[in-house]
């Protein structure tokens, strides 16, 4: 387990709430309470891929007018470790998928 852990829970808190985008996470309160050192993406980035590998939440994608479709394993992994799914900026200019995350205590997939 990592040091993370308010991190941690603070993102399993916010899956709670249905699917989460990625460019959302920092602006939300469970994240923006938490001390300076857990604000950053690329820790973000970490303790998600954590949660995933933990099979404690599941990530999904779509362009933001579609449904968006559960992704696993490596796919998923590395949107969640790719920068730019963390800003809706790139996302529209680089024409990617939006990703989000869910708690799977809230929304579960069958698997793929």
């Amino acid at each position: 387990m990592t040091s993370l852990t308010p991190l941690r829970d603070a993102l399993l808190e916010l899956g709670l709430e249905d699917l989460i985008p990625l460019p959302e996470i920092l602006a939300t309160p469970e994240v923006n309470q938490l001390s300076a050192e857990y604000r950053h993406i690329q820790k973000v980035s970490a303790a998600l891929v954590e949660l995933l590998r933990e099979r404690r939440i599941q990530v999904w994608e779509g362009f933001w007018y579609e449904e968006p479709k559960h992704i696993s394993g490596e796919p998923a992994e590395a949107v969640l470790g790719d920068m730019r799914s963390y800003s809706f900026d790139t996302e529209a200019a680089d024409g990617l998928k939006r990703v989000y995350y869910v708690n799977v205590n809230d929304i579960r997939a069958e698997h793929q």
